[in-house]
Parts: C-alpha cells; sequence; structure tokens
C-alpha cells in the first residue's frame, strides 16, 4: 500500500499515549520534540515519563485506558503489550476519525512513526511504511553524518531573511536568489565563519533587490 507523507504542525490540542514502558517513552519523547501536548494514561509509568510528569511536560493518567480518553486526541499512539487494550484504543480512535499509532503492529495504524534526524527547525523524516523500522534506523544514522549542525543554522538565517525576501526581491528572482544564498553561505558556516556568511546574505539580496550599496 502507498502511503502520503504529511508534516503534522498542530499538536497542541492533544496527543494521547496509551502506555507506560519505554516503547511509550520512545514516542512521547518523539511527540514532545515535535512541541505536542501529551497526556499519557498507564497504571505505571518508566522513571524517565515520572520525570516528566514531575516536572509538568506532561499530563498522567496513572490507571489503565478507559473508552473515552481519546475524546480531545488529535493523535493517538497505543503502546501497550496487552493487544487487546491495544485493538481497544484501535477501535476507539477510528471511530472518533482520530489519528492512530499502533506500536509494532503496522495493520493498526492509520500512520507510521518515521525515523527523523532534528536540526533545529529542520527535520528530515524516514520512513519504510512500517516495513522494516531497523531500515529506517539505518537511514537516520548514514543522513545524520551528512547533514551537520551548520545547516540548523542556516535554516535560522534564511528565516529571519524571509520577511524581506517576500517583501522587496521580484517575485520571478526569488526561487534562484536562494538557492544563490544556500550555495554561498552554506560553506562559510561549515568553517565556522557566520559573520562572512551574514555578509554574503546582505550582498546576495541587495543585488536581487536592485540595490547598488
Amino acid at each position: 500500500m502507498s502511503n502520503y507523507p504529511a508534516t503534522l504542525v498542530d499538536l497542541e490540542q492533544g496527543a494521547v499515549v496509551i502506555g507506560g514502558g519505554d516503547v511509550a517513552t520512545r514516542k512521547v519523547q518523539g511527540l514532545l520534540d515535535a512541541g505536542a501536548h501529551v497526556t499519557v494514561i498507564a497504571p505505571q509509568f518508566t522513571h524517565e515519563l515520572e520525570d516528566l510528569a514531575r516536572d509538568q511536560r506532561i499530563a498522567a493518567l496513572r490507571r489503565a485506558y478507559q473508552v473515552g480518553d481519546l475524546r480531545d486526541a488529535r493523535v493517538v499512539i497505543a503502546a501497550t503489550d496487552d493487544p487487546q487494550v491495544n485493538q481497544a484504543v484501535y477501535d476507539e480512535a477510528r471511530a472518533r476519525g482520530t489519528l492512530v499509532n499502533v506500536a509494532d503492529d503496522p495493520a493498526h495504524c492509520t500512520f507510521h512513526v518515521p525515523a527523523i534526524v532534528r536540526r533545529g527547525q529542520i527535520a528530515i523524516a524516514i520512513s519504510t511504511g512500517g516495513a522494516s523500522p531497523a531500515l529506517a534506523k539505518h537511514l537516520r544514522a548514514e543522513i545524520e553524518k551528512t547533514i551537520s549542525a551548520e545547516y540548523e543554522l542556516l535554516a535560522r538565517l534564511l528565516a529571519e531573511l524571509r520577511p524581506r525576501v517576500q517583501a522587496r526581491v521580484p517575485r520571478e528572482r526569488r526561487e534562484a536568489l536562494w538557492h544563490e544564498l544556500i550555495d554561498a553561505t552554506l560553506p562559510l558556516l561549515q568553517a565556522g565563519d557566520e559573520r562572512a556568511a551574514r555578509e554574503a546574505i546582505q550582498a546576495l539580496t541587495q543585488k536581487a533587490e536592485g540595490n547598488k550599496q
């Protein structure tokens, strides 16, 4: 079955994780990295989840899952070791039209959690559609070698510049400008020369705006 990759950008209204073990802990951390507001429901939590609850980074319900727990969820992950509970979570989520992922059970998922390489605002997702999580992790490690930390700074600099380009650079010139900026500044950032990178950004942007100064 083919899949359609997409990025969820608004998880503040709620992600619910059913389960409190090691798998659930990994899923929770990924959701937190994406800025989600996470509620965890389980009779017992790992030490890591307890720490997150104590620091008020997650909402914690220390009890078994109950039908109705997914009422306000936008995304649901079932990560228990009880197939019946996972099935019940899946059934409720589907009935509510909520995105649901049952860990290690691709047949009971309406979305898959990819392996992710993060560099600040940059997120590169690798998915095998549930076919081989091990392969996805291998590919993530390979990509991490290529996408260095300088890409995080480059993304931040380009984000700062974007309103200026949108307002002052002719539309037909913008795409070429972005490519020129990346080609010119990335080597400078990789060499540790942020000042030179900013100077290059200024010069190229002024040229695209038609300024002579």
